[in-house]
Parts: structure tokens; C-alpha cells; sequence
């Protein structure tokens, strides 16, 4: 009788309980996860240097803001395609040298164009990579603890958002007034160069993935390669300590699927609602945090704007917790809908406590409402991040999981676009014209999830 070589697979892996393999492998994918964050931020701090710098306006700060999520959307899309037929290590391992050597040079550039070029191949990486680790990660866990692994991948995000932070403040703060540093050979040097330099170091994790890891046993099976994804998975049960059950063919080979199959009848629903939850959730997060050291700034409410974020991004792991703990508990749904909603409700509150706004006489002006409305936004957002990446790859089979999860992600960098650039358009009225809009999107986003999403909780990939 001819066996789903996918089922085939799910039902060996989830005999195998988590353990050292599953916990190094979490590492691993979880430092690139970090430093993709910390690549995508970075440029919200050298933002204000080079509008001085190049005497930027308006819309082209914001389009150099923008330029490495408009490369995401490319990156999403053709490394998705691409894992699906050729394999998720080999998707790796490019998509993480490309971010990390585009990254550094960055600080070769000496405008606005080159600068725009530059992030623009550096997101091509990124986006690829967003893609790919979770498509990578999610074939290698057992059904009852993807979902909570899944997240706490996304839980390394405000880690990658900590470095930035830290490199901003090394490499602009801590800079004579006139932004130089003095080098042997090289002279005097901007240190917003620097920076960048700095960050192109996760080229380093490449040789990590080339020697640790492995091709996923889903992938190898799904092409008919049985004898090594047996052998995958007889690996990933030594390195735990447990015996090893082989997989039992024959086995039913699928080619890679393209988006066309994302939208045939048995995954248009699911499709259609997870872009939009995408959308949302990208549109509300990069045109809040792209632009939040100026509106933290302009608030006058806070000190130092770098502690400020290292605040910011130590409660946003409370919120990935929760939301890990959550995905299992009550489902993927239910916790991303809800999440998103609160997203709204609180982005909305620290937006309506800016000075000199007194919306509809409520009373919210003032340190309190400010900093306890972002805190919790800045909680549920996160904490909304790590749902959606739990619950998009288990809404597509293995032919096309890295293809939705692009696609998905894609359209989401569509509205990471338009989020900063419309804040930025709107931001010269009042920040809470400019941060209106973010707020209702989240809401719709996590209506549009509440209301016609499917649970995956508990059920094998396919």
C-alpha cells in the first residue's frame, strides 16, 4: 500500500522527543534569526546621520529606510521558489552570506542611490532567509512542540533588535561630535561606516550551517531520496539518545509546487487569510519601529533613546514566551488574532499620549500612558510575530511550505514598504495621524484571522 511520504516522516520524528539535536538546531537557526533582526533595525538608527549626511528629504529618507524590506519582497519570493526545488540548506546558507556581505557593503556607499542599491540586495537576503529558516526549522520537530519552537525562533528577534541597539550606541553615540574615528591607514572615518561593518559579521555563521547542518529528511523523502532521509532521521535520534524508526516505503514523490498551487481550491482560504494577517502585522510593525527613535524622541518623555530600546526589547521576550506557551495551549488561531488585536489597542494608546494630543478628551497625555502603551505593544506585536511564524508553514504541504511561507512573507514586505513611507507622509501633520493607520491595520489583520482562519494545532504536517 502506497504511504504519504510526508506522514511517513511526522510519524518517526514524533517519536523522537526533543532534545540535543533539536535544542543545537535551535541555536543555529535562532543566531541567524537574530541577525537578520539586527541587519533589518540597524538602519532606523543611521537613518537621522544620513539624512544629514546627504541632505535627504522626506520621501528619500524614507525610501532608504524601505529599501531593504523592498528587497525582502523579491528575497521572499525567490528563495521560497527556490528551497522547494533545490533544497533549505543550500537556500541557507546563500541567503545568509548575501544579508551579511551586502550588509558591510553598505559602508561603501556615498549616497543616496548607492545606499538605496546597497539595502536593497542586503534585504534580497533577508527576506530569503525569514523564508527559508522557518521552513528549515519546522521540518525537523515533532507535532506536539513545532508551534512552540517556532516561536521561540521568532524569540530571537529583539536579540538581533539588542545588538543593533548596542552597535548604534559603540558607533554613533559614543563618537566625538563630529562622527569620525581615527584609523590607522584608513584615516578618519564616519562611524556610521563602521557600523555597518560591524554587522556584515554573521557572514561568519555560513561556515556554522555548512558544517552542522543537513538537508531536512521532509525534503529528502518528498523527492524520493529514502535512504537519506532515513538517515537523517536515525541521526536525529542518536544524537537524542533513542532508537531509530525507518521510514517504510514505497513512497509517493510530489514535485515542487509553484504559487499557482497556493491558490487552487484546497488552499485559497487559508492563503488569502494569511497574507492578509502578513500584511497587517508588517504594516503596523515597520512604520511603528522604523520611525520610533524620532518618535521617541519627539515624545520629550524619555532619556536616552538607547536605553529606551534596550527596554523595549527585553519585554518583548515575555511576549514571545507567552505567546510560545499560548500556541499550544489554545491554538495558533486564536493566540495570533487576539494578539494582533491588543497590537492595535495599544499602539493606539501610546500614539493618543503623545504631547500636545488630547484625543476626544481622554486623558491619555503624559510618561505613564506613553511608555505603558508601547511597552504593551511592543509585547503583543512581538508576541504576534512568533504566532504568525508558528502557524504559516503548517498551512502548506512540503511541496509548496517554503513557497507559501515566501509568498506570505512577501506580501507582508509589500506593506513593510508602505508602513514607513505612509508614516513618514503623515508623520508632519501629528504622530497620531501618522501612527492611526498602523493601529487599525493590526485590528483588521487579526479580525481577518479570528474570523476565517483554520487551526493547525496538533496536526502533522503534510
Amino acid at each position: 500500500m502506497e504511504r504519504n511520504e510526508a506522514v511517513t516522516v511526522s510519524d518517526v520524528l514524533d517519536r523522537i522527543p526533543v532534545g540535543r539535536f533539536h535544542h543545537r538546531l535551535l541555536a543555529i537557526c535562532g543566531g541567524a534569526w537574530a541577525f537578520d533582526g539586527m541587519e533589518v533595525i540597524i538602519i532606523s538608527f543611521t537613518l537621522p546621520v544620513l539624512i544629514g549626511a546627504w541632505g535627504l528629504s522626506g520621501l528619500t529618507a524614507g525610501l532608504l529606510g524601505a529599501a531593504s524590506l523592498m528587497g525582502m519582497i523579491v528575497g521572499n519570493w525567490w528563495w521560497g521558489w527556490y528551497a522547494d526545488r533545490h533544497g533549505r540548506k543550500g537556500a541557507f546558507q546563500w541567503t545568509v552570506l548575501i544579508y551579511s556581505v551586502f550588509t558591510g557593503l553598505t559602508a561603501l556607499s556615498v549616497g543616496f542611490y548607492s545606499g538605496f542599491g546597497l539595502r536593497f540586495l542586503t534585504g534580497i537576503g533577508l527576506g530569503g532567509a525569514l523564508a527559508v529558516d522557518t521552513s528549515y526549522l519546522s521540518e525537523h520537530l515533532p507535532t506536539e512542540r513545532r508551534g512552540r519552537y517556532l516561536v521561540y525562533l521568532d524569540a530571537f528577534w529583539p536579540i538581533g533588535n539588542v545588538l543593533a541597539v548596542a552597535l548604534a550606541w559603540v558607533f554613533l553615540a559614543q563618537l566625538p561630535t563630529n562622527g569620525m574615528v581615527a584609523l590607522p591607514v584608513l584615516g578618519a572615518v564616519e562611524g556610521w561606516r563602521l557600523l555597518f561593518v560591524s554587522a556584515a559579521l554573521p557572514a561568519l555563521l555560513v561556515f556554522v550551517i555548512r558544517s552542522q547542518l543537513h538537508e531536512t529528511p521532509y525534503f529528502l523523502a518528498r523527492t524520493g531520496d529514502l535512504e537519506a532521509a532515513n538517515d537523517r532521521l536515525k541521526a536525529i535520534a542518536e544524537t537524542n539518545g533513542e532508537e531509530h524508526t525507518p521510514i517504510e516505503g514505497p513512497i509517493t514523490t510530489r514535485p515542487a509546487a509553484g504559487i499557482r498551487r497556493l491558490f487552487e481550491a484546497d488552499l485559497r482560504k487559508r492563503t488569502v487569510m494569511i497574507a492578509v494577517a502578513w500584511f497587517a502585522i508588517n504594516f503596523g510593525y515597520y512604520g511603528v519601529f522604523i520611525w520610533l527613535p524620532q518618535t521617541v524622541g519627539a515624545s520629550g518623555v524619555v532619556g536616552s533613546i538607547y536605553g529606551y530600546f534596550i527596554l523595549i526589547g527585553v519585554v518583548q521576550i515575555p511576549g514571545y514566551f507567552s505567546a510560545a506557551y499560548l500556541v499550544e495551549r489554545v491554538g495558533r488561531k486564536p493566540t495570533l488574532g487576539v494578539y494582533l488585536v491588543l497590537s492595535g489597542v495599544f499602539t493606539f494608546v501610546f500614539a493618543a499620549s503623545m504631547p500636545g494630543v488630547d484625543f476626544l478628551g481622554l486623558g491619555l497625555a503624559g510618561f505613564w500612558p506613553f511608555f505603558g502603551g508601547l511597552l504593551a505593544a511592543s509585547f503583543f506585536t512581538l508576541g504576534a510575530w512568533g504566532a504568525i511564524y508558528a502557524y504559516t508553514p503548517e498551512l502548506f504541504p512540503t511541496n509548496a511550505r517554503a513557497t507559501g511561507n515566501g509568498f506570505a512573507g512577501g506580501v507582508g514586505k509589500i506593506a513593510a514598504v508602505i508602513g514607513p513611507i505612509l508614516a513618514g507622509a503623515l508623520v508632519s501633520r501629528s504622530y497620531l495621524v501618522a501612527l492611526l493607520p498602523l493601529a487599525a491595520a493590526f485590528v483588521v489583520g487579526g479580525v481577518v484571522v479570528l474570523a476565517f482562519g483554520r487551526e493547525t494545532m496538533g496536526e502533522p504536517l503534510t
